[in-house]
Formats: structure tokens, sequence, C-alpha cells
């Protein structure tokens, strides 16, 4: 199945300003995030596995940025604000895929301990879960929390 990158450039939601780029291996995503874009974004990251024949990764890498979009929202935003400015990378390796997603937040993530009827504070355990290797770094505008997922063995 090919996947057509044309028609997931439509704008990812309504009222969301993003510029997508997309090379052979790689695609970028610079969006201003809201929480109604998480889908539009998971959807690029989709039709880019497709294209690169990587459909047996589809459902840990999607889940895997839908955590990471939405840890993003959450933590970097600024409580005034509606969006927060992101950048995810996805680029394709000769054994899998490499994601990355940027926030202007300094603050790198760390687990929480979610209680049982706590809503959040499960998105790094399911991250580290999902991936063959996470890990996040402090950048001069913010940080990078990435995760690279394998084809299974």
């Amino acid at each position: 199945m090919k996947a057509d990158l044309m028609e997931a450039q439509q704008p990812i939601t309504e009222g969301t300003s993003s510029t997508v780029r997309t090379r052979s291996g790689a695609c970028e995503i610079d969006i201003a995030l809201t929480a109604a874009a998480v889908s539009g974004v998971r959807d690029l990251v989709r039709a880019c596995l497709r294209l690169w024949g990587l459909t047996e990764l589809d459902w840990r890498v999607t889940l895997t940025v839908s955590e990471l979009l939405t840890n993003a929202f959450q933590h970097a935003r600024k409580e005034h604000e509606s969006s927060v400015p992101v950048k995810v990378v996805l680029t394709r390796t000769p054994d899998g895929v490499f994601l990355c997603v940027s926030d202007p937040h300094p603050r790198l993530p760390a687990p929480v301990s979610a209680g049982v009827n706590d809503e959040g504070g499960r998105g790094l355990v399911l991250i580290k879960k999902l991936s063959d290797r996470y890990g996040c770094s402090s950048t001069a505008h913010g940080k990078d929390v990435w995760a690279t997922i394998l084809h299974s063995a």
C-alpha cells in the first residue's frame, strides 16, 4: 500500500498552524500544538510509516508519538496559552525508526508513581515499554525527548 503524504499534509486541525517537510527517510513537523492536533500528527506519522513500508511498527510508533505530544502539551505549554510550539522528527533507520519531540520547556521529564485512580502519570512508563531505547536531553531552546523503535527480532 502506498501512502499519500500530500493528502496527509492537509491542515492537521482547523485553526492550527503547522509545517511538514519530508525527504527520503525523514519527516519533520513543526506545529503550534493543541490538544486537538495530536491525532493529526499521529496520522502524518502513520502515513510516513506506510510510505516506508514499516506498518508493523505502526501501533508502537503512533502510541509513542501520542504520549510524547500529550506530555509536551501538558508540561511545556504556558498556563495562559492554548498551544505550544513543538517539532516532531521521524527518521527511518536500518532497523526501525527514531522519533524525537522537541519543546521549549527546559525541565526534563521524570517518571512519577501513578495511583490506581490517577488519570495521568503513566506516559513515560508506557514510552519505556513501547520503545527499544528512549531518553531526553536539554537543548538551547528547551528539550528533546526521543525514542527508538526497532523491528521485532
